[in-house]
């Protein structure tokens, strides 16, 4: 009588193969991103003048705009050169040497992405345009600076040069590569897609700093902007390319007068009702997107990550609170591994 042996199991199981792919992934993240901030903080500390002194923030004088062109390239040049390098770096050597890897390509999954794009802007511009309606006719809160530069400045092509820079154009192109394009796009190796959506914008989010203060009119501010990063995500997510978020992205951050701002809101409610059938099918997308096991028990994980930022970043006793945080997302990650994984798009 012969006895059977046993097959030899494999060190690491497929789940365990999983996880450890998924916290790679985060740590490469963390990794290029944390670099590339570096660099834009040691560039924004060391430029001469600074932005603030250029847009007459820190002097009291006039803006000038060419000058805060130049210093506004300068630092864009330095912190998505960086990033941008260090992510065809580590896509090379882990074989994603494609465009098409990064959500630079023609939008697919949808007849008309173009006007999807600008469906998309109109929408996520609801919030901003009704805050900067309010802060002009009956103001709820506190400007930021640069909305003080551009609501007392003469709106020449200095001005549109600038802006042009810093707000509608190229950094809304960069922005989507990076945080669409190749940290929405890494996560999604490794977490279900709604997953992934929520922790790119919890983390674009955040890093507005500008907005996380005590004050109704950059409170409202931020939730638009959360609302808004939703949308980026999901339109690159539905269209697998960046160029509808990018021209959402662009309408959102285009400098507007108040009539203009009334405007787009009256656009937005006539996409909503003209378009609803398309807009109600993207809502049901959403619902399947999002109200999934697989998303809805990150809450607690991205609850602990949000805690602790605004902690650090805000409150003066912040370390006290932490530890419960803590708590909160360890249980968080424990029903998050134990959730049905459902894998990205192909």
């Amino acid at each position: 009588m012969t006895e059977t042996t046993p097959s030899p199991q494999p060190a690491v199981s497929p789940k365990q193969r999983h996880w450890i792919h998924a916290g790679t992934g985060l740590f490469e993240i963390v990794l290029v991103m944390g670099a590339s901030l570096a660099i834009a903080i040691l560039v924004q500390q060391n430029l001469s003048p600074s932005l603030m002194e250029t847009l007459g923030v820190a002097t009291g004088q006039d803006p000038d705009f060419l000058a805060a062109s130049r210093v506004m390239g300068i630092q864009i040049a330095a912190q998505y050169g960086v990033l941008l390098g260090l992510v065809a770096l580590v896509g090379y050597l882990r074989g994603r040497r494609r465009l098409a890897d990064y959500a630079i390509t023609p939008p697919r999954h949808h007849k008309h992405p173009m006007a999807y794009g600008v469906a998309a802007g109109l929408i996520a511009g609801i919030v901003p345009s009704l805050v900067f309606i309010l802060q002009d006719l009956a103001p709820i809160g506190s400007n930021t600076p640069f909305w003080e530069v551009q609501a007392n400045a003469d709106w020449d092509w200095r001005f549109w040069l600038f802006t042009g820079i810093a707000s509608y154009g190229v950094i809304a192109i960069v922005e989507e590569m990076a945080w669409r394009g190749y940290v929405q796009g890494r996560l999604m190796e490794g977490f279900a897609p709604g997953a992934a959506i929520l922790i790119t914008t919890l983390i674009f989010a955040l890093l507005h700093v500008q907005y996380l203060q005590a004050d109704a009119a950059l409170q409202l501010t931020f939730a638009g902007l959360i609302f808004g990063s939703l949308i980026f995500g999901v339109s690159t997510y539905r269209t697998g390319s960046l160029v509808p978020a990018i021209i959402a992205h662009a309408i959102i951050n285009t400098p507007m007068s108040t009539l203009l701002h009334m405007l787009t809101l009256v656009l937005a409610l006539a996409v909503l009702i003209v378009w609803r059938k398309q807009v109600w099918a993207e809502v049901r997308l959403w619902g399947q997107t999002f109200a999934c096991w697989s998303t809805l028990a990150a809450l607690p994980a991205l609850l602990l990550i949000a805690g602790l930022a605004i902690a650090a970043m805000r409150l003066p006793n912040g370390l006290i609170i932490i530890p419960a945080f803590v708590a909160l997302g360890v249980v968080g990650l424990g029903f998050w591994k134990r959730s049905a994984y459902a894998p990205a798009r192909e």
